[in-house]
């Protein structure tokens, strides 16, 4: 007899009834699982006895799971769930909102049948928390790639070595700045909730493959021109002991201003194409990285679009940093929660 699996489940004056599970190896139950009722008189005496089968104990469980039955605290009724060891400590970790522990758990599933026994042991509540832990581990999961695909392109060497890394195959392209360009378009939560809707921007011909013609809440159209990490910034001017903008930066700022322009000019165009307005567009300029810059670079780069109307400059290392602010937000909320 294994006492973890002994339960007394009735008792009265004359007679106990007990249940005993045997034939569990390390606490996983398999073909070998035998379920023993037997019951006694107040003396201990033997009244009967029955064993029932793997089979039988099926069978059972089948019978059971056709109703519903109130649970201790619960308003409404569930079915009787299949649950292992690990989906109850699973359930648990909800409570304590322990992220990682829950995409471990959620790791170990290896088929659908465990996924729908699990979601059919949990209210509506846990299954949001169930969503929230798969989207924050996506987002970490997706951080992780672009600050990889980041270290690639710096080392020019992104569009043979992404084969080496599994992980990155979904955003391979035969070109780099469309590398990138696919993994902004699958992530753009990255920016948070600034945005709702993405256009094909490719069907005006003003617009180029690398441009993202994004639906801002409040329904007005802005425009992501995307260009490479490796482009440089800035430039230091020896001297006057001053930053200013690279060349490569001097000519993405200057193709923007000439979409904002072509943006008005082609207002009524783009309003009926998208069904949304065009008022005071902005664009986006995603290019470079800044993770090394010191202050006087930081002051430059605040300098210069503080100064550009409509333009912002972003940088391949501001996307990772959104993120992560995006990840800690998350995670700061689920604990204090």
């Amino acid at each position: 007899m294994s006492t973890p699996y002994h339960l007394e489940v009735f008792r009265n004056k004359n007679s106990r009834l007990f249940i005993n599970y045997s034939g569990i190896k390390d606490g996983i139950a398999d073909e070998n699982l035998k379920f023993n009722i037997y019951a006694t008189n107040e003396n201990g005496i033997p009244i009967f006895t029955e064993q029932l089968s793997i089979h039988e104990v099926r069978a059972l469980y089948n019978h059971l799971n056709a109703i519903s039955v109130i649970s201790d605290g619960a308003e409404h009724s569930s079915k009787f769930i299949e649950t292992t060891d690990e989906i109850n400590v699973l359930i648990q970790k909800f409570e304590q909102d322990d992220l990682e522990t829950i995409s471990l758990f959620l790791q170990k599933f290896e088929s659908d049948d465990k996924i729908k026994g699990l979601l059919l042991s949990l209210d509506k509540i846990e299954i949001e928390n169930l969503r929230g832990a798969f989207h924050h581990k996506y987002m970490k999961e997706e951080i992780l790639i672009l600050e990889k695909l980041i270290e690639l392109e710096l080392s020019n060497k992104i569009t043979t070595e992404i084969d080496n890394y599994p992980e990155l195959i979904k955003y391979k392209a035969g070109q780099p700045e469309k590398i990138f360009q696919n993994w902004i378009e699958n992530n753009l939560w990255v920016f948070g909730v600034e945005y709702v809707n993405q256009h094909d921007a490719r069907k005006i011909a003003l617009f180029s493959e690398g441009d993202l013609l994004m639906e801002s809440v409040d329904g007005f159209l802005d425009l992501i021109e995307l260009k490479r990490p490796k482009h440089i910034l800035l430039k230091y001017d020896d001297s006057h002991n001053c930053h200013y903008p690279h060349n490569d930066l001097s000519i993405v700022i200057g193709q923007s201003l000439f979409y904002l322009q072509k943006l008005s000019e082609y207002k009524l165009n783009l309003e009926k194409e998208y069904k949304t307005k065009v008022l005071m567009p902005r664009v986006k300029i995603i290019i470079g990285v800044s993770n090394e810059f010191d202050d006087a670079q930081f002051h430059c780069l605040k300098m210069i679009n503080s100064g550009l109307n409509s333009i912002q400059i972003i940088s391949y290392s501001d996307l990772v940093k959104f993120g992560q602010m995006l990840i800690n937000t998350y995670e700061k909320y689920n604990i204090s929660s």
